[in-house]
């Protein structure tokens, strides 16, 4: 089990860094101080968990102690594109023994993580959680931060990790609304999660709210870099134990428990949830005017960057973007700076969620559309599940 403590980081912000674990230092003019080292940041897997609100200012003074340039990408937040440390295309890696601070508005709350953009460096534990709070907080009991990962061990066995442990206690007592938020860190592994006994309220992916529905067979099932946000209600009685069960290697491993105790604390569940408040993200798309791309996924071995993005696109402008997976693996992508939405196969309504990042079946085309209302040169990374690094793609909005 872990816990934490909140410090003040000025301008509304919170760090929240687990107690067992190096803490963060914070510089004179505020900034929050990650050292980048090879055992993660600040000596800890993962990183701190650095909390904010919306509309926050988030201030990070990335230290480089690794003997090898990195750069800090913080995933799946709409922030200015020279913040975004989306390396080397936004801005220079940062150099050993130098600095870089990061300093940005926070648009969107909801769940989003920070990382290495290396992957390399990111699976050597260098990676983290960014929690930004709404303006009001959602009627919740506790909130509870379920970080996945996976590492190997030294005769190569793959190990899934929660909060960089190999097992995670959630208390709860009975009758009470717990807000899980569920981070998939990992770089090439899908998470497919199974809450034993608990119906499983669906409020939010990728940091933006959406519309809430039960879950199917009470799963959360996340491809790398995709989070959910859940509800759930503590309806078991106090002693009971309702383990979080992950698909691994062919089967099921308890990585978490939810452990009752303690009386009730109301006299009865609290019923359908209402959905989180909405982030400032477009509600209409103009598709009659939209562009419209076709991103080849072919399985091909990462290569230089293109001099030439794949497109560029007017501010506003919608853009429909078909993912032609050519090759027989599923394919991850992640759009740098934006949020999509998931089309229908035979129109283009889209489905109630936005994200970030997608899997890609093999032999399938998936097609997204999002309003490319933020300026700027941004990323397009690509991977085959559980494969090497491939081809790296780029966009610009002018």
């Amino acid at each position: 089990m872990w816990s934490r403590r909140d410090v003040l980081l000025g301008s509304g912000c919170t760090l929240v860094t687990f107690a067992a674990r190096a803490h963060t230092d914070r510089a004179p003019d505020g900034f929050t101080v990650l050292r980048a080292g090879a055992a993660g940041f600040d000596g800890a897997v993962p990183g701190p968990v650095i909390r904010a609100r919306r509309g926050d200012e988030v201030k990070v003074r990335l230290v480089n102690g690794l003997d090898e340039p990195t750069a800090l990408h913080w995933h799946g937040v709409r922030l200015p594109n020279a913040m975004e440390g989306g390396s080397p295309l936004t801005s220079p890696p940062v150099a050993p023994g130098a600095s870089f601070d990061y300093r940005f508005t926070v648009p969107d709350a909801g769940t989003f993580w920070y990382r290495a953009m290396r992957r390399d460096q990111q699976e050597r534990g260098l990676y983290g959680a960014l929690i930004v709070e709404e303006p009001a907080s959602p009627p919740v009991d506790r909130d509870h931060l379920l970080l996945f990962a996976d590492r190997r061990d030294g005769d190569g066995t793959r190990q899934f990790t929660l909060n960089g442990a190999a097992a995670v206690d959630i208390p709860a007592r009975p009758n009470e609304r717990l807000r899980l938020r569920f981070v998939n860190a990992s770089a090439t592994q899908a998470m497919n999660a199974r809450i034993d006994r608990h119906r499983v309220f669906v409020m939010a992916f990728d940091g933006e709210p959406a519309e809430p529905f039960v879950s199917r067979d009470s799963r959360v099932s996340l491809g790398p870099g995709n989070r959910a946000d859940v509800f759930i209600d503590a309806t078991l009685p106090s002693g009971s134990i309702a383990p979080i069960a992950f698909m691994q290697g062919g089967g099921e491993a308890a990585l978490a428990r939810i452990v009752y105790e303690g009386s009730p604390a109301r006299a009865a569940p609290a019923g359908e949830p209402a959905p989180l408040p909405a982030n400032p993200l477009p509600q209409r798309m103009n598709f009659s005017g939209a562009l419209r791309i076709t991103l080849p996924i072919d399985g091909l071995k990462a290569a230089a960057l293109d001099l030439v993005p794949l497109f560029a696109a007017a501010r506003g402008r919608t853009v429909v973007m078909a993912l032609d997976n050519r090759d027989t693996a599923a394919h991850v992508v992640y759009l740098h700076g934006h949020h999509f939405r998931l089309l229908d196969r035979l129109d283009d309504g889209w489905k109630p969620y936005w994200l970030d990042t997608i899997a890609v079946a093999g032999r399938q085309t998936t097609r997204i559309a999002f309003v490319a209302d933020n300026p700027g040169r941004w990323l397009i990374e690509q991977h085959a599940l559980d494969g090497p690094a491939a081809e790296v793609n780029w966009f610009e909005v002018k």
